[in-house]
């Protein structure tokens, strides 16, 4: 579940890490974290790294196009090719190319921002935002990164895990921080809430002032691969609105997951009665058409892996 950080891939001791390559990423992770763009020498302070090694590294990173030098500024910026491979990756992963939609019907139907993201060790990241068109936004970009027990997409992947792999992955965490839970205990109380409920919530934890909303995304296998969320400012999360936000929300999210194949009936996850969606279709009629959404899933993927197998 997201648990191991290493590659499937990896070939014992033999895959070393090209070191040049390693700092060549960290420069444009550097980059997109300054949307107005970084000298030579700002770049330099923030890796920690020498000037002239870093002059080297971008260089090499605009010849190919990944990064762009911005004459008016005098600094670096993202180059066309970082957004090429954004767009390729939206094609290739389903979770993205049905996801996005996903984000702007919530977003329109809800008005607040809403967010989709991965687990990865005891972080949320988030791969996709959709934002409000309001003076004051509180969406998170892509590639943000926040810790699992603090935030309502967090407990979601925590609630498809069980107690002892929850516990596996904090076994060296005595005590959380302040405004969230304080110590496992809690929080293995909370997640089994959210097992129970399909539902999960930050009532300011993470950031104060900002709520939030999360649902699960699953796949075939019934694994939540994903969290789908609105944020909020405090004073917007009234009662009223949360039962809307809920709602919306578990409609959504089992959408999302009919499309990559997830069928409710055949899953161990919340109950089928707080996640089946209202299509206005009979039973069998139902089942029948989740089982031909998982199976499109599946030939997207199977088709996806074919053809990458013959390039």
């Amino acid at each position: 579940m997201y648990m191991k950080l290493e590659s499937r891939h990896s070939h014992g001791n033999n895959g070393k890490p090209v070191k040049s390559l390693i700092k060549a990423l960290r420069i444009l992770d550097t980059l997109g974290d300054c949307p107005g763009g970084l000298g030579i020498t700002e770049i330099s302070g923030i890796l920690k790294s020498p000037k002239s090694t870093v002059h080297r590294l971008v260089a090499t990173l605009e010849t190919v196009g990944y990064v762009f030098f911005d004459l008016p500024t005098s600094k670096y910026v993202l180059g066309s090719r970082v957004a090429k491979l954004g767009e390729q990756l939206s094609q290739q992963s389903p979770l993205l190319a049905f996801g996005v939609p996903a984000l702007e019907q919530l977003t329109r139907e809800c008005k607040e921002a809403s967010h989709l993201a991965i687990m990865e060790g005891t972080e949320v990241v988030y791969i996709s935002h959709e934002e409000i068109t309001e003076p004051i936004r509180v969406s998170f970009g892509m590639g943000h990164r926040a810790p699992v027990y603090c935030t309502a997409g967090g407990k979601v992947f925590l609630a498809g895990l069980s107690n002892s792999e929850i516990l596996t992955l904090y076994k060296n965490k005595k005590k959380f921080e302040q405004r969230t839970l304080t110590t496992l205990e809690d929080l293995l109380s909370e997640i089994a809430t959210v097992r129970k409920e399909g539902i999960a919530y930050d009532n300011e934890e993470y950031t104060p002032g900002l709520c939030c909303i999360a649902a699960p995304v699953r796949d075939f296998s019934s694994r939540t691969i994903a969290a789908i969320s609105l944020s909020m400012m405090k004073h917007r999360m009234t009662a009223e609105r949360k039962a809307i936000f809920k709602e919306a929300l578990l409609q959504v999210s089992v959408e999302l997951s009919e499309k990559l194949g997830f069928l409710p009936t055949l899953s161990s996850g919340p109950p089928y009665h707080l996640i089946e969606p209202s299509h206005g279709l009979s039973p069998q009629k139902h089942r029948r058409h989740l089982a031909a959404s998982r199976n499109k899933a599946q030939m997207f993927n199977s088709t996806r892996l074919n053809s990458e197998s013959r390039q």
